[in-house]
């Protein structure tokens, strides 16, 4: 089947994606404007007919024009609008910009280190996709580092360094960013956060289509942080339901009020945001029965030992 998808593809200028093990999604594309392999993976640039110009990561949608703000405006806002004031982040991944975009609108963030393995895909999205995020790069509170992100992690670590603020923006669980998935990467993270306001955020994969990864990368994190938070959004350029994984030191970090957040939003000036308000808020938060169960499963953590994640 995954043979005849590929021939598919070729002839129709279709793209076509397992979602989970046995279906996915496909999207038609009016052309190919850039195909690169880098260092790390293979790097693609296509318009579609419908959703505006995507970026394909060996072969896996990472972003379409029209539906990133799905995914970056709740992973950076949500989290941000918990903390009264976040002045220091610290962000691995996403170089596309887009999350480093949204979490600049914030006035009153003082410094942001940006971490990327891939230098190929930050010189792509500022040629392919300046609109999405290409002049955050230059923004004089972003410190641009190309290197592995647990390295950084170790490093900034060892010389003391903390944060308000840490996102992690990867891709799936697997190949050279399984080391950023274990346990001991995450106890790393939990010493890089300031106090029991910070905190950490990274997508934990969809409890609909990836239930297994979903859970994994829960049990994982609740062996390290006392509070992790599951929230969850529609993001339909990674194929339905999405899930993030809000972690702190501090148990009550994230009981932020509606009322309050809504303030937060007109003090910051975060204007026309297309997905969060006062009325949205609380859903973010609302995690089905059905996938509050995973999260009782006697999953084991992943760990440097035994760091593989089942994708399905």
């Amino acid at each position: 089947m995954r043979k005849l998808l590929k021939a598919l593809q070729n002839f129709c200028k279709v793209h076509t994606e397992y979602t989970s093990t046995h279906s996915g999604w496909f999207f038609e594309i009016s052309r190919v404007l850039k195909k690169e392999k880098t260092k790390w993976q293979k790097i693609c640039v296509v318009e579609t007919k419908e959703f505006g110009k995507a970026l394909l990561l060996d072969g896996i949608t990472q972003i379409t024009e029209e539906q990133e703000y799905q995914y970056h405006e709740p992973m950076a806002h949500v989290p941000l609008l918990c903390h009264p004031e976040p002045e220091s982040v610290l962000i691995i991944g996403g170089g596309d910009g887009a999350l480093l975009r949204e979490i600049l609108l914030h006035p009153s963030i003082k410094k942001a280190d940006f971490v990327e393995l891939d230098e190929g895909v930050i010189e792509f999205c500022k040629e392919y996709f300046p609109e999405m995020g290409a002049s955050s790069f230059s923004d004089s509170r972003v410190t641009i580092h190309i290197e592995d992100g647990r390295a950084f992690a170790q490093r900034a670590a060892a010389e003391k360094k903390s944060y308000d603020a840490i996102f992690m923006d990867m891709t799936d669980p697997s190949g050279p960013s399984l080391a950023l998935y274990t346990r001991e990467f995450f106890m790393i993270i939990e010493h890089l956060l300031k106090d029991d306001l910070s905190f950490f955020i990274m997508h934990s994969e969809s409890p609909d289509l990836r239930p297994n990864t979903f859970a994994k990368i829960h049990a994982t994190l609740n062996t390290v942080f006392p509070r992790v938070q599951p929230m969850i959004s529609y993001v339909r350029m990674y194929g339905g339901l999405w899930s993030w994984a809000l972690c702190s030191k501090g148990l009550k970090s994230f009981s932020t009020k509606p009322s309050i957040a809504d303030e937060r939003i007109r003090e910051r000036n975060l204007q026309n945001l297309k997905i969060i308000n006062e009325e949205t808020w609380s859903s973010f938060f609302s995690l089905w029965p059905v996938h509050k169960t995973l999260l009782l499963k006697n999953t084991e953590p992943a760990t440097d030992k035994n760091p593989e994640y089942p994708l399905k």
